[in-house]
C-alpha cells in the first residue's frame, strides 16, 4: 500500500533550482566493428558485468548511455545515421511504425544499428532497442502481438490471456532484435475526459493492476523487458501531454488509487517505469513528474522500485510547456530529477544536443557524478540481464 501521508508531505517539500550551461563538444571517430561483435552474451553475474563496463567508459560515453533516441529508416540504415551512432554510442533506440517494412527488414535494421553503436569495440554496451507495442491503437508493428487491446483484455477479465499476450509479444520482438516493450499502460480509465480509455485495462485499480502485473510477467518471462507507464498515473488528465500541458488536480487520496497498478507492476518485478509529463498539483505544482525529484523519490522510496526510470518523450509539447526548456536542457533537468534514461523521439541532432548538454552539466557539477553513476548502474544492470553487455573478465 502506498503511504498517503508521504504523498501529502511531498506536496510541502521544497524543490531546488539548477542552472544549465550551454556549449558544444567535438567527438572522435572510432574504428570499424568486428564482424561477430553483435551476438548477445549472457553471464551469471550482472553486477560484475555492469561494473566492468562502467569502469571502461569515458565521461562522454557514460552520459550517452542515458539517452534513447529515434532513428529514421527501415531496412537500410543511412550512412549519415550510422556515423552518428558510431560517434555518440547512445544507450538505445526507440522504433516506430516508419521503421517497419517487413520482419526480415526490421531485423536487418536493428542489427545494423547494433553494429554502428559498437563501432568496432566489443567492450561497449550494445544498444537497447525499444518499441511501443501495447496492442490496440498503439501497435507499431501491425502484424505482431498483442492482438487484443488493453480495454478488450480488461473487459474479458482473463488474467492468463493477458499474460499470454505479453509473452507472445516479447517472443516476436526478440526475434526482431527488440528487447524492450514500452508497455503496459497502468493508467486508469477516469473521467471527465477519459483520455486513456482506448489504452487502459479499465477503471478499477485492483483489476487493472492484476492485468498490468500479468502483462509484465508475460513480457519478462518471454525474455524481454516491460516498461509500465505513465507513472504516477495519467488517467485523470484532460489532455494528452504529447499535445499540450497536462495538469492533474486529483487529491492525494485519489493519487493513492492511481498508483496501485504501478505498485502491482513493481511487485511483479517490472524492469522499467515510464514517467509522465503531467503536473500533479497535490505533490508538485511547478514541475511535471518527469522533472520532479519528489516523484522520483516516491517511486524509489514508496513503491520500492529499483529498476530503470525512463521519461516519456521529451519532445512532447506538454513537457516543453511545463518546464519552459528546449529538448537538450530538458534532458539535463530530467536526469537531475532522478530519471535514468531521457527518451527522445525527434532527430539525431536533438539527441546529440541532449548528449552535449549532459556532458557540460556533468563537467560543471550541475549534474552530480553520483546521479550519473546511479543512473548508469541501473541501465547497465538491465543491459546485463538482457545480454547486451560483454562478459566480465
Amino acid at each position: 500500500m502506498i503511504d498517503q501521508r508521504r504523498i501529502q508531505r511531498l506536496a510541502l517539500r521544497g524543490l531546488g533550482r539548477t542552472t544549465i550551461v550551454a556549449a558544444s563538444l567535438a567527438l572522435a571517430v572510432v574504428p570499424a566493428l568486428h564482424a561477430d561483435a553483435t551476438s548477445p552474451v549472457r553471464a551469471s553475474d550482472p553486477n560484475a558485468q555492469a561494473a566492468a563496463v562502467a569502469a571502461r567508459l569515458g565521461a562522454a560515453d557514460r552520459v550517452s548511455q542515458l539517452v534513447v533516441t529515434s532513428v529514421p529508416g527501415g531496412s537500410v540504415l543511412r550512412t549519415i545515421d550510422a556515423a552518428a551512432l558510431r560517434k555518440a554510442h547512445f544507450g538505445g533506440v526507440i522504433l516506430f511504425a516508419d521503421n517497419y517494412r517487413t520482419r526480415p527488414a526490421l531485423l536487418r535494421f536493428t542489427r545494423a544499428m547494433q553494429v554502428a553503436t559498437l563501432a568496432g569495440d566489443a567492450w561497449r554496451p550494445r544498444a537497447v532497442m525499444a518499441i511501443d507495442q501495447e496492442g490496440g491503437v498503439v501497435r507499431r508493428i501491425a502484424d505482431a502481438p498483442p492482438f487484443r487491446s488493453a480495454p478488450q483484455l480488461g473487459a474479458a477479465g482473463h488474467v492468463a490471456s493477458t499474460r499470454a499476450q505479453g509473452r507472445a509479444t516479447a517472443q516476436v520482438l526478440a526475434a526482431l532484435g527488440v528487447q524492450v516493450d514500452l508497455a503496459p499502460v497502468a493508467d486508469l480509465d477516469l473521467g471527465p475526459r477519459h483520455v486513456m480509455a482506448a489504452r487502459s485495462f479499465g477503471s478499477d485499480p485492483v483489476r487493472v493492476g492484476a492485468h498490468v502485473a500479468a502483462f509484465v510477467d508475460g513480457i519478462q518471462a518471454g525474455g524481454g523487458t516491460a516498461a509500465v507507464k505513465h507513472y504516477p498515473g495519467f488517467g485523470g488528465a484532460s489532455v494528452n501531454s504529447d499535445d499540450a500541458l497536462a495538469t492533474i488536480t486529483r487529491s492525494s487520496a485519489q493519487l493513492q488509487r492511481d498508483l496501485m497498478p504501478f505498485q502491482q507492476a513493481v511487485g511483479a518485478g517490472v524492469d522499467m517505469v515510464m514517467v509522465s509529463h503531467a503536473r500533479y498539483t497535490a505533490v508538485d505544482r511547478l514541475r511535471p513528474a518527469s522533472a520532479s525529484p519528489a516523484w522520483y523519490r516516491s517511486l524509489r522510496d514508496d513503491l520500492g522500485f529499483e529498476g530503470v526510470a525512463i521519461t516519456d518523450s521529451l519532445h512532447a509539447a506538454g513537457f516543453a510547456a511545463a518546464t519552459r526548456l528546449d529538448v537538450a536542457h530538458g534532458c539535463v533537468r530530467a536526469i537531475q530529477a532522478g530519471a535514468d534514461i531521457a527518451l527522445l523521439t525527434g532527430s539525431l541532432e536533438d539527441a546529440y544536443a541532449c548528449r552535449a548538454q549532459l556532458i557540460l552539466a556533468a563537467r560543471s557539477g550541475a549534474l552530480p557524478a553520483t546521479r550519473i553513476d546511479d543512473a548508469l548502474r541501473r541501465v547497465l544492470l538491465l543491459k546485463a540481464r538482457l545480454g547486451l553487455l560483454p562478459p566480465a573478465p
